[in-house]
């Protein structure tokens, strides 16, 4: 194995002549270049950067805020027919009380369901044929 004083020590890169007295003035001439055409690039940059932002919100907040079809439930439920609705549960498999759960009923809205419900059955009790007698 070869040690590191083995190794002969010798610059194998020449550097032409009269390169470092000529470097600094390069190397201003490229900033210069340079700070040109950053400077214009700049405000394109940073007026992309800002502006960017803003636009892309004012676009969330017209999509949010001015929806394209603005309807309320109940003129989504008005344009739904009874029969619709009453085939659309009957094929579903929500039960009675998974739907009653689920509602927020006020008291009035209960109160005309019971009434409607009990005189229903209140005037389908005179067509039943009720034969006490045999019982």
């Amino acid at each position: 194995m070869k040690k590191l004083e083995d190794i002969p020590k010798k610059h194998p890169f020449k550097v032409p002549d009269g390169y470092f007295d000529s470097l600094p003035g390069i190397i201003q001439a490229r900033v210069a270049d340079k700070s040109k055409v950053e400077e214009a690039k700049s405000y394109f940059r940073y007026a992309l950067q800002y502006a960017l932002p803003v636009v892309v919100l004012a676009i969330v907040a017209v999509i949010y805020l001015f929806p394209s079809n603005p309807q309320d439930v109940d003129t989504m439920l008005a344009s739904v027919s009874t029969e619709e609705l009453v085939a659309y549960l009957e094929e579903s498999e929500i039960t009675t009380e998974e739907l009653l759960d689920e509602m927020d009923l006020d008291s009035e809205s209960v109160e005309a369901i019971e009434s409607e419900v009990y005189f229903h059955d209140i005037e389908n009790l005179d067509e039943l044929d009720l034969d006490l007698d045999n019982l």
